[in-house]
């Protein structure tokens, strides 16, 4: 019941099926095993022989958390069978918050308070204009999630960017004209640089000189074929040869 509340329905499907394999599985203590803060069972498929059974390392430790040997966990973030066949022979209820991923639970979308926003740093992004684009969409990320809250807002925030494109284009006009003049003519110059063939490499095996033909497309092809052969009655260029030939059944007769 604890996994069906906490993980995603995908993430869900997954534990149930590491669920049913664990059924298969049994597990032993083993005592002695050098520590007082930790302890260490031995998981083992019970359907195998003996001498074919793998033993998984399960290790309990004091501070609530679980190990295992297959590190499924570490890799996937889902519980491997294994710690589930201990977790169901030790008859717990839940499962341990160090065993669960945020990003697999129905929670994992949800963010407790606002975001963390920071001006982007200017730095070299005055060099070119996809650079001084993107710091200017970053900057007004935050004012937009800010102005769309309200229509109040929304209303003031798009009378000042009316008002501030209006001064933009009457006092900067020039400055614009300039430098689409110096991009231009940067991309021109750009354009007479030569452009060279990529270096080739040889390749292994021999130089195939001819592709190579289908079967469709040999039998429709311009070569010769043999023509088909009756060996009863000698009969060349017929459609039909000794496997199928009409008059075989006579013909045995006769030489019978």
């Amino acid at each position: 019941m604890h996994a069906s509340e906490i993980y995603t329905n995908e993430m869900f499907n997954h534990f149930q099926k590491e669920l049913m394999k664990s059924t298969c599985y049994i597990v032993n203590s083993v005592k002695n095993n050098g520590t007082y803060m930790s302890k260490l069972y031995l998981v083992e498929n019970a359907t195998l022989p003996e001498n074919c059974r793998r033993k998984y390392r399960v290790t309990v430790f004091m501070y609530e958390k679980n190990e295992c040997s297959c590190k499924k966990f570490e890799h996937s973030g889902m519980i491997c069978k294994h710690i589930i066949h201990y977790i169901d022979k030790k008859q717990k209820i839940k499962i341990l918050k160090s065993l669960i991923i945020g990003r697999w639970t129905m929670n994992g979308n949800k963010i407790s308070g606002p975001l963390p926003y920071a001006p982007p740093a200017i730095g070299n992004d005055g060099a070119s204009q996809p650079l001084r684009y993107g710091a200017l969409c970053k900057s007004f990320q935050d004012l937009a999630a800010s102005g769309s809250c309200s229509v109040s807002r929304f209303k003031y925030l798009m009378g000042v960017i009316d008002r501030e494109k209006r001064y933009l284009k009457d006092n900067f006009a020039d400055e614009e004209r300039s430098e689409r003049t110096h991009e231009t003519k940067t991309q021109e110059d750009c354009q007479h640089d030569p452009i060279f063939e990529p270096p080739t490499s040889k390749t292994k095996g021999r130089k195939k000189t001819k592709r190579f033909k289908s079967g469709i497309e040999m039998t429709t092809s311009k070569i010769k074929i043999k023509p088909r052969k009756c060996n009863y009655y000698g009969e060349i260029g017929g459609e039909h040869d000794a496997r199928n030939c009409p008059l075989r059944e006579e013909h045995d007769r006769r030489n019978f």
